[in-house]
Formats: structure tokens, sequence, C-alpha cells
């Protein structure tokens, strides 16, 4: 089916059966009384978390949507949630959290909120969260929670967020939820309409549950929506958090119908907040329930808007007829195809004086092109053909549609006169195999810092492999493929293997084909790959955990000076000695570390390098570690020094090699 929006998808199936209607629906929806299956609902919340994770935390400057609802959320043929209409969103400098919102002048009262310096409101009425009634309210991420929540829960209950048609008790649906779960009744929130036994119990329970923490009182007791995230996809082990009683609240919204919506006459929303010291009323003048508006919340003026709608084109801004003025949003440029002529003019030729630095596999200059940007240049040195450079440029264009706050941003490419050149925004960096193994400068680098650096590069890597539009295997993750900047936020680079596998119907990701020609860094690839030179994300996450191991100890994955070459085995022959796993801490961090997280990591980087593939860990179930959740879904995992030797023979082989030949 094209793409529809989840609320027709959801509601108006069922009320269309209700009201006669014909029922012709697209096929793959079947006839329009039939409701959506639990599974297909759990993976739309899953979707639309994930979309929210990415918005709040994954990119360089966080986004808050402000108008998360059920009309926003687009399906595509297989339901695969994407979340829309940005016409309310805010960009927010990542160290402009919420924790810097309050100001001396506000009072800190307990259990309220933190409010900033204005009290426009954009939103829709049944999604906004209850501080956004308050003066001199700012949207956070919280208040995109919150949204999260109240979708939840309608996905999970099959009921909108508002609707006049039930009985007073029951318009607002967050209210009736929460008067259940003070009850004790959190089942019966379930969409009726869902056959019995077609769904676990205990999973709509933990969704609903999900749905109400998401929508709690206060702000700070909300979830962010990466423990969201895990907890929708089961990395929380146990219990999730236990709900307050609700009997305390007071209701926030009240609504009464005026008119005939479906007419298109005007329909009067009165809100009413009573919430601890803050009393006020206002009256919005709207054409129908849960269309997105803009209030001013100034003690009980009333304000008659109109509807705000985003135009849809470069350059466009939001206007109300309350003449708020427009927003306007910065403009993204995408990658292009660059001539071999203004690459050479921009790096004089590739000449010395603008190399900046030998890579893995090739050079990288730095230079102006013609509009001024400042550019890093790699020029690959990999012997070429046709089909690889036509392959070369469409991984190209993919890399280009990638944004993550920690990948490297592309700003083309040229595949002209047999070269294949990859142009990122230059960045005064250091690579992080620099920092580590060539510190001249004697500038160490902090615990913090390198557990900070494994973190983001974790978020990147989960990113890469899961919460893209397609699965991205980069089969070359080492030390030297990650830039630090001078605030220490890392950055992962070299994308020239990297392969990208499409989803099926069934939202998993093909299989890439298995390759005699094995390219790669020796000391970061995962037994498999060089065995069979099948990529696939548990050989990333192999060579993500020698990332882990050089940070821990300062050493290189692959050191000839050493007895034993590599040091994933020294690593692991360390492990099996009775001695203290501190040891091996980098010497010149010189005990200033965290002993708990060290060992911690150090355990992590040591699941990550299992030489069986079924034995690590995936990419969310790391970050979830990181995150500082429990360990014990690595832990009483092991790997017998056989089975470690028989599936590293090729390494070994290779390391004999080299010892041979007197390389050190």
């Amino acid at each position: 089916m094209p793409n529809r929006s989840l609320d027709r998808v959801l509601f108006r199936r069922i009320e269309a059966a209700t009201s006669g209607g014909s029922g012709r629906n697209h096929p793959r929806l079947g006839h329009p009384a039939s409701p959506l299956d639990y599974e297909r609902r759990r993976r739309i919340v899953v979707g639309l978390a994930a979309a929210l994770f990415y918005l709040h935390e994954q990119l360089e400057t966080q986004i808050i949507h402000r108008d998360v609802k059920t009309s926003n959320v687009m399906l595509d043929s297989n339901y695969n949630a994407r979340l829309g209409d940005f016409g309310l969103a805010r960009w927010v400098e990542h160290h402009d959290l919420e924790s810097r919102i309050k100001t001396p002048s506000m009072r800190d009262y307990d259990d309220q909120f933190h409010l900033a310096e204005t009290s426009k409101i954009g939103g829709t009425i049944g999604y906004l969260p209850p501080e956004s009634f308050q003066k001199r309210y700012i949207a956070t991420a919280k208040s995109d929670v919150f949204s999260f929540g109240i979708v939840a829960l309608e996905v999970a209950s099959g009921r909108r967020a508002v609707d006049l048609a039930h009985s007073d008790d029951k318009i607002i649906l967050l209210d009736w939820v929460r008067r259940l779960a003070d009850q004790g009744k959190l089942l019966e929130a379930g969409d009726p309409k869902l056959p019995d036994g077609s769904y676990s119990l205990y999973d709509m329970e933990r969704l609903i549950h999900l749905g109400l923490l998401c929508t709690l009182h206060h702000p700070k007791s909300r979830p962010n929506m990466k423990w969201v995230l895990d907890a929708i996809c089961g990395n929380v082990l146990g219990q999730l958090p236990a709900l307050p009683s609700f009997k305390t609240h007071p209701l926030y919204i009240s609504l009464s119908s005026s008119s005939d919506t479906s007419s298109g006459k005007s329909t009067t929303i009165s809100i009413n907040s009573n919430m601890s010291d803050v009393s006020y009323s206002s009256t919005l003048y709207i054409t129908a329930v849960g269309k997105t508006v803009f209030v001013t919340a100034d003690g009980g003026d009333t304000k008659t808007l109109s509807d705000s709608k985003s135009n849809s084109g470069t350059g466009s801004g939001l206007r109300s007829g309350s003449g708020y003025g427009s927003t306007h949003f910065p403009v993204v440029e995408t990658p292009r195809e660059i001539s071999f002529e203004e690459i050479v003019s921009a790096t004089d030729n590739f000449s010395d004086r603008n190399r900046v630095a030998e890579l893995d596999f090739g050079t990288a200059y730095r230079g102006f092109l013609e509009n001024r940007h400042h550019v890093l240049v790699k020029r690959l040195t990999m012997k070429t053909c046709p089909a690889l450079r036509a392959r070369f440029s469409t991984e190209l264009q993919n890399l280009g549609r990638l944004r993550h706050r920690n990948l490297i941003q592309l700003r083309g490419w040229c595949t002209e006169q047999g070269e294949m050149l990859v142009v990122y925004d230059y960045l005064a960096s250091r690579l992080l195999s620099h920092i580590l193994f060539h510190n001249h400068d004697k500038n160490v680098l902090q615990w913090r810092h390198r557990y900070s650096i494994i973190k983001s590069l974790a978020s990147a890597v989960l990113y890469l492999h899961e919460e893209w539009d397609e699965q991205v295997i980069h089969k070359n993750i080492t030390s030297s493929s990650v830039v630090v900047d001078p605030d220490m936020n890392p950055r992962l680079t070299s994308f020239a293997l990297a392969e990208f596998l499409t989803r099926n119907e069934h939202g998993h990701h093909g299989t890439p084909e298995s390759t005699n020609s094995v390219r790669g860094i020796f000391g970061y690839m995962s037994p498999e790959y060089m065995n069979s030179g099948e990529a696939n994300t548990a050989g990333d996450v192999y060579s993500f955990g020698v990332v882990i191991l050089e940070i821990l100890t300062g050493q290189m994955s692959v050191d000839c000076r050493h007895p034993e070459v590599l040091l994933v085995k020294r690593l692991r022959e360390f492990e099996n000695t009775s001695r203290s796993l501190e040891e091996v801490a980098d010497p010149q961090m010189d005990g200033n570390y965290d002993r708990e997280e060290f060992v911690r990591l150090l355990k992590l980087g040591l699941a990550c390098t299992y030489s069986d593939p079924k034995l690590r860990p995936r990419m969310r179930q790391i970050a979830s570690i990181l995150d500082g959740n429990s360990l014990r879904i690595v832990e009483g995992r092991k790997e017998g020094v056989e089975e470690w030797k028989q599936r590293n023979a090729l390494s070994m082989s290779y390391i004999r090699r080299i010892q041979a030949l007197g390389i050190h």
C-alpha cells in the first residue's frame, strides 16, 4: 500500500465498519473491521521510539519534534513506521539540554517543572504534556516522550487520545488508563478487538505500563527515549519501574463540544490546569479535535488561532493566524558528485603541503572547494575497475543519506579518471589511533573521555546496524577510522568497504554475498570473515570490541614487539589467570580511572571479540550495557582454548609468517 498514517490504519478502518462503510480498502489491510495485529503494533511502536531516540540523541543538533501523534506517523507497505510533519520542531544544541532550562529566579518545586522563558505552545490537544500549559514553558525531549507515551497507549488500546464519543469519564484516554492502573486492571485497556490468544498478555501489559511511564506528571520522572527503546526491545531486564498512584493528580484537560465538528464549525475546548501553584484556563477555537494549534497560556486570556500547517518546499516556515511569525529551518546540502578538476584545484594537485595523513586504504588531503567549503579529501589506493567504481558511487550516495552525530559528514565523491575520491567536511580532529599510540604531547586521554568515546561509537554502529532505513555493515572499524575533535567527540569514518543491505517485507535485512576477496585491517577482522569473506554485523561487533580493548589498554591490536602479537589473544590469556584485570590498564592513565567501569568495559570488549560470532552480543545489547544495564547478557559465555585456536588458525598462520620475516 502507499504510505498511510497510523491513525487512519488504527482507527478509521474500524470506524468505517461501525458506520456501514463500504470496506473497500487496500487488500493488504483486509476487511476494515479486522484490527491491526499485535506484532505489527509492537513494530510500529519500536520504529517510532527509534526515530525519536535518533532525533533526540544521535544527530549533531538535538531535534524536538513537538507534535508526535498518530496522524504524523506514516506506515509503508510493510508497516514500517516513519515520523513526519516537522512543522513545529525545534533544533537545540546538545549542550543546551533540560538541565540548563531552570533559571535562578524560578522556584524549585518538588515534583514541579523546569520552565523556560516563553509562553507559546505548539502541539495537538490530547498529546500535549501537562507542563506545556504553564507560563514560561519550553518544549524539551521529555515533551516528546510524553506524546510518544500517548501514541503507545493509543496503539495498545485501539482508542484515540481524545474521543468525545465516549462517556465523560472516558473521553481522555490517559485518565481512563491511569484509573485502570490504580485499580490493578491494566490489561482492560488492551484493544478488545484483538482476538484472544493472538498476543502475549505479558507483552500487552508491559506496553501499556511503558506508555504510562512516558506520560508521568513530572518531566524528570519520564524515561528518555534510549531507555524506552531498550525496554520495548527487551534489553531492560526484570520488571519495569513501578507506577505511582494517579489518584492524587488532578485532571488537567477538560473538553466540551459546542458544535458538530464534522460540519467544519468551531469547537470550543477549555483547558483547565490546576497543577500545584498554577491555576488558569484558556479557550481555543479550532475546526476539530486533533488539529495542531498554537496556544498562548497567559492566565486565562482567550485567543482565536488558525491551524498551523507547514508548506512543502525549500525554505518554508510556519505561520499562524495570530501573527506569531515564521519558523525557519536550516537548509541541509546533500552530497554531490564533484569533478576531478575541482578536487585537483582544491588539493593543489594532491601536493605534499596539503597532505594530512596516510590512512588504511589511501591518503588524506585538505583543501577548499570552489564554494569555499573546507574539506578533507581521501584518495583511495585500492585497485579499481568500472564495476567497482559504479558500486563505489552507489555506496557513497547511500552514505550521503546517513545522519548521525558520531558519523563523519560526507560532502561528495569523484570516480573520474579511474580515481576513487571521497570528500568530507574538514574537522580539526585527530585520529583515535594517534591519540592512543603516538601521543607525543603527553596530553593523556582521560578516563571519562575514553568511556564517552566508546559509548558514542556504540551509538553510531547501532544506528548503522539497526536504526537506519537500510542495514550498513561497516567492515573497517578500527582506531584509525575514528576521528576525535577537540571536544573529544568521536566520528566514525572510512566507509570504503561498507555494504548496504535493504530490508525485506518482514523488516529483516538481506545477506551480503560472500567473496574470496577479504579486505580489512589484520587484527580487527573477525576470524569468520577472514576464513569465509562473508561480512555481517557480528564482524563489526568484533572490530568494535578490539577498539574497546585498545582504548582501555593503550596497546595496538597488532604489535610485533610483544611475544604474543595479537592484543585479543594476550588479553584472553590474561583473563584466564588469577591476576587482577586492572593490571592491563593503560599506564598513561596512572591509575586515574573508575575501577568498576574499567573491569566492566574490559569484560564487554572480551565478549565482543569471542571467535564464535554466536557468543558475541548485538550492538543494541552493547549500548544497553554502556548505559549501565546488567552485564548478565554477556556473562556466563565462555570459549575454550582449543576452540579459539581452531577458529583463529588463519590468524596464527599470518603471525608466524610475520615473525619469520623478522618484522617489528
